[in-house]
């Protein structure tokens, strides 16, 4: 739980130090509470006014005042009719208008409150990172970037609005990264008490497979001369690979297969979802280990098993990774925290300690203090981001400086292993469990006590909307 706030005058409680919003105190000490609602008071007297506009055009009003900003009538109104596309669209019953209103504009209201905040903290989505994003929702969607663009504005959405909501929630995601989720954790008692209130929360389920997957097609019209080719060329391919190039450049260069661009990467599926041929190639594999070169109607296929769980153990192969964190701010920007963290790879290039490196510039306060030691980690620890620099690296490789919605990184690929992982699997899921209504608890005081401390006047009725 989050320290609760003492009784005491609302000025005051903008300063008490034990008071979690560390950053709202930062923000708003240096200027009175009277003063700073009366600035809120007088922007918004100030835009009612410049809001008319030409005549024969309606007057924007604005409904709410938050802070030193508003919320508009048009802008409250959008976001009733995408909601009213979506509740059609689920053919469910909606609530009434009002209810329907008054929700959107307390949700629109937390959300500009949250958005303010991470401004004063210089906490910045790039376009970049939007647009990583947003190959992620294609990609889950199995959608084209077009195909995505034509569906958005088909459903009444202007593609350049929808990028910018989709910043939006980003921006606000990486300020409750910062300010709720690094700060909560599971202890191995609340994960065994847990586990004697539930025993059955966890149990293993159908075989399930993460494969990666190299195709070299060949067509139905190909000659005997054309197959052998291809064959030989899979061979090379597999030589390489054994030899030390990572599966998912291999893919990315070579296959023919549509995964290729994710470096050849299937996810997990179930047994029962997969080609027989598939299941068949790595049947008696470790994780990490390559199938022999198998023959479909389509052409040669290579198969790496990445993980296996499910049925009755579940082999995974683990990573140990340490990692240097920056995370950009007020006094350094992207650009600065970027060039600071290859002076850092530099540095660890020409002999410096990785451990010592982490030590001194990590911001992560969970692994600075062990060197930037991760421990080991499972397939999904981390995010795909992570995740995705990490399956190019050989053991004892630095990556290249990288990005993440949590800042910028510098990993070092320690060590690589084969684990059963059946019943740290189910601590694991009952540490995801714990941590996650721990997470909801904390985000719910801290986006009240954020509601509480910031200046908020609903200036319009909503049943006269």
């Amino acid at each position: 739980m989050m320290p609760s706030v003492p009784e005491m005058d609302r000025e005051a409680r903008f300063c008490v130090p034990e008071n979690c919003l560390a950053i709202a105190r930062r923000v708003i000490c240096t200027v009175p509470v009277i003063l700073w609602r009366a600035r809120a008071v007088v922007v918004a007297a100030l835009l009612v006014f410049v809001t008319t506009i030409a005549q024969g055009e309606s007057i924007d009003r604005v409904v709410a005042v938050v802070n030193q900003g508003v919320i508009t009538e048009s802008e409250l109104q959008r976001e009733v009719q995408r909601a009213q596309l979506e509740i059609r669209a689920s053919d469910q019953k909606g609530p009434s208008q009002t209810d329907l209103r008054r929700n959107l504009l307390e949700s629109m209201i937390r959300d500009r409150i949250q958005l303010q905040l991470a401004g004063h903290r210089n906490i910045r989505v790039n376009d970049n990172l939007v647009n990583s994003a947003i190959s992620d929702i294609a990609e889950k969607n199995r959608l084209s970037l077009e195909q995505l663009r034509d569906e958005v504005e088909r459903g009444g959405m202007a593609y350049q609005d929808y990028f910018e909501d989709l910043r939006e929630q980003l921006t606000i995601r990486r300020l409750i990264d910062v300010e709720v989720v690094q700060k909560v954790s599971v202890s191995e008692q609340e994960i065994d008490q847990y586990l004697a209130l539930n025993p059955d929360s966890w149990a293993p389920g159908e075989l399930e497979l993460e494969l990666s997957h190299l195709l070299l097609s060949v067509s139905g019209s190909a000659s005997d001369q054309e197959i052998d080719s291809q064959h030989a060329r899979a061979v090379d391919i597999r030589g390489e690979i054994l030899a030390g190039l990572s599966f998912s450049e291999a893919a990315t260069q070579y296959s023919d297969s549509p995964d290729a661009e994710r470096g050849g990467n299937l996810g997990w599926r179930k047994k029962s979802e997969l080609p027989s041929l598939f299941v068949q190639a790595v049947k008696g594999l470790l994780p990490g280990q390559l199938s022999e070169i198998s023959r479909s109607p389509n052409g040669f296929h290579i198969i790496q098993l990445m993980a296996r769980r499910g049925g009755e153990e579940m082999l995974v192969e683990q990573i140990r990774v340490r990692h240097i964190l920056l995370v950009p701010s007020v006094v350094a920007d992207e650009s600065q925290i970027r060039k600071r963290l290859e002076r850092v790879r530099q540095r660890i290039e020409v002999g410096e300690q990785f451990s010592e490196m982490a030590r001194l510039h990590s911001e992560d306060r969970h692994s600075r203090a062990k060197g930037g030691d991760l421990g080991w980690l499972n397939p999904g620890d981390a995010t795909p981001e992570f995740e995705k620099v990490l399956q190019k690296l050989d053991v004892g490789q630095l990556s290249d400086v990288f990005q993440t919605r949590s800042g910028f990184h510098l990993a070092k690929l320690v060590d690589r292993r084969t684990r059963n992982l059946s019943e740290q699997m189910r601590r694991s899921d009952a540490r995801f469990r714990v941590r996650a209504k721990k997470i909801q608890e904390n985000y719910n005081q801290w986006i009240r006590e954020l509601r509480d401390l910031a200046f908020v006047e609903i200036r319009v009725p909503l049943d006269e909307l």
